[in-house]
């Protein structure tokens, strides 16, 4: 088997994966949501009762939305489930200057230690991140390949610069207060009300690419298993991940079973050049929509105007997912959707 679940997790995201044997399958935990969801709870109890573990948990970035409920796993002690290793890109890898370096207070990097979690093993502590030469790869137990494609050094030196800006927001500091400003750009993804969409305009609207240092310091990677492959785009910037896929396959299509699109649908993520580099029938979209309205309409219409015949996947039916669910639109452009329940959508890859 091979299934992502994009569990409920308000407008950030959770993802389960599972490969191997279906009865005792191998696991990977990518993020946590803004807070702890009760579907990830269900699940690790469930994988604790039958004596399994994580193989890999992935916090990509410090975003609140990703890290949030990880902090209180930590605490919860994963319900009793063992962590092969956590990947996480703290304060300490953030300069190549001062890759040891550690400030105080910092909660998830207090917890690891704490806890004595495994932290960037397969990189001996180190950070995880590409370089101009290489995009690394790791081979999990059970036969998973990763293949790491973000985020780079100059990526990491640039959120050095807001570290302690983004963490007050993420709640990583105690003693600092959150900066709301600095996640308030709900404009960048909001639309008006509901009409007759327009799919050719708006998939050409002007792209101007993410520009916060948090995203752009988001651990995005393809899991490959079974000669299936799985693209999990975090809150990536889409030249990075399209500069990476070329220095590990060459030149495009790139073809993926499924792609986890990157910041949950994002129009400031999902450029037409991306879009057209891939070669994938499936499409996730993991948000419920609150605070930052995801999906938003240009990035959907890029993927229904510039792929293709995509299934598009979301893991809630909201007022911004199920305008697409319009039979005259999905026959005209020829797309088709699929929606999650009160336990997310799970997709067999």
């Amino acid at each position: 088997m091979f299934r992502l679940s994009a569990l409920p997790a308000s407008f950030g995201d959770c993802l389960w994966i599972e490969y191997g044997d279906g009865d005792h399958p191998n696991v990977i935990l990518v993020d946590a949501g803004p807070s702890l969801p009760k579907a990830l709870i269900a699940k690790l109890k469930a994988l604790a009762s039958r004596g399994g573990h994580l193989e890999l948990v992935v916090v990509t970035h410090v975003d609140k939305d990703h890290i949030g409920g990880m902090l209180t796993l930590l605490e919860k002690d994963f319900y009793g489930v063992k962590v092969r290793d956590f990947w996480f890109n703290g304060f300490r890898h953030l300069s190549e200057l001062e890759a040891f370096g550690e400030k105080q207070g910092e909660r998830l990097t207090a917890l690891l230690l704490t806890k004595g979690v495994a932290w960037n093993a397969v990189v001996e502590n180190a950070g995880l991140l590409v370089t101009p030469e290489t995009c690394p790869t790791f081979v999990l137990p059970g036969g998973a390949k990763i293949t790491l494609l973000s985020p780079d050094r100059p990526q990491l030196e640039r959120l050095k610069t807001s570290w302690i800006k983004v963490c007050g927001e993420a709640d990583l500091y105690a003693d600092v207060a959150a900066v709301t400003e600095y996640f308030g750009m709900e404009g960048m993804d909001a639309f008006g009300a509901a009409g007759a969409l327009d799919v050719p305009t708006l998939a050409a609207q002007k792209f101007e690419e993410d520009y916060a240092e948090a995203n752009g310091s988001s651990i995005a990677f393809i899991v490959e298993y079974d000669g299936r492959r799985l693209l999990l785009g975090a809150d990536a910037y889409p030249s990075r991940l399209t500069k990476s896929l070329s220095q590990v396959w060459g030149d495009p299509p790139y073809r993926f079973d499924l792609v986890k699109v990157p910041h949950h649908g994002s129009e400031s993520n999902l450029s037409k050049e991306f879009v057209e580099a891939i070669d994938c029938e499936r499409y996730l979209f993991s948000s419920n929509g609150a605070y930052f309205k995801h999906p938003s309409q240009p990035a959907v219409a890029r993927v229904v105007h510039y792929g293709k015949e995509p299934e598009l996947i979301f893991n809630y039916r909201t007022s911004f997912s199920e305008i697409w669910d319009n039979a005259a639109l999905k026959s005209l452009y020829k797309y088709t959707t699929v929606y999650g329940d009160e336990d997310g959508a799970s997709v067999d890859i």
